[in-house]
């Protein structure tokens, strides 16, 4: 289980490397009554994603599991090009529009805190598509040959290192009290520089993958 546990954590932390929701956390910590609003905001993420985890882990996860054993799965390489194929269309669409989305606020409705916790779910919910790094963790955590609560635990550890950069935000907020607000505001407009373009490579690069091995396999 020691093999498994320190390939979960290292996919957990690739994974929580998302421009995404640290942007919008960082929204959400630069106003007022930031711990009611992040704390809502992590725990949708939270939630949503582990929820998303059961349902591959009890479904579909034994796809993964063959698909890394190299059992032919119908219809892979067919799915392969066209996720792949959609991956590039966002992926030039996110980039093209760069500049533009780089200015673009919430809206204000979804500050408040009683819309934190759907605003993380919904956000979940949009990233779980591309989430490769957590179908890796899963892939793993069922080839591991572990009991159930064995199982459980490590989807555990891999949604709370997914929500650690969150929590962190939280943390540095509280911690730096009023001056928390200027200083989240000015990491905040320099990961919107970046969401972009990191998306936009991201999807790109996987999209490439997913299509050179997809037509591979259809035209091969």
């Amino acid at each position: 289980m020691l093999a498994a546990t320190a390939v979960v954590a290292a996919l957990g932390v690739a994974d929580s490397i998302n421009p995404v929701t640290i942007l919008v956390a960082m929204y959400l910590g630069s106003g007022p009554d930031p711990a009611r609003r992040l704390g809502g905001f992590i725990a949708g993420v939270f939630g949503v994603y582990l929820a998303g985890g059961l349902a591959l882990m009890l479904g579909p996860a034994e796809l993964l599991h063959g698909a890394l054993a190299g059992v032919e799965i119908p219809g892979a390489d067919a799915a392969a090009l066209v996720a792949g194929a959609g991956l590039l269309v966002i992926a030039v669409a996110v980039w093209t529009r760069r500049t533009h989305l780089a200015r673009v606020p919430l809206p204000d409705a979804l500050m408040r805190p009683g819309s934190a916790v759907a605003l993380g779910a919904v956000v979940t919910v949009l990233d779980l598509p591309t989430a490769f790094p957590y179908f890796g963790a899963i892939a793993v955590i069922v080839s591991a040959d572990l009991g159930t609560v064995s199982q459980l635990v490590l989807l555990g550890i891999f949604n709370l290192l997914y929500v650690l950069p969150l929590a962190l935000v939280l943390v540095a907020r509280l911690a730096l009290g009023p001056r928390g607000h200027t200083v989240l505001a000015q990491a905040r407009g320099a990961v919107q520089r970046i969401a972009a373009p990191l998306l936009a490579a991201g999807a790109g690069g996987i999209g490439v993958l997913l299509v050179v091995r997809g037509a591979g396999g259809v035209l091969g």
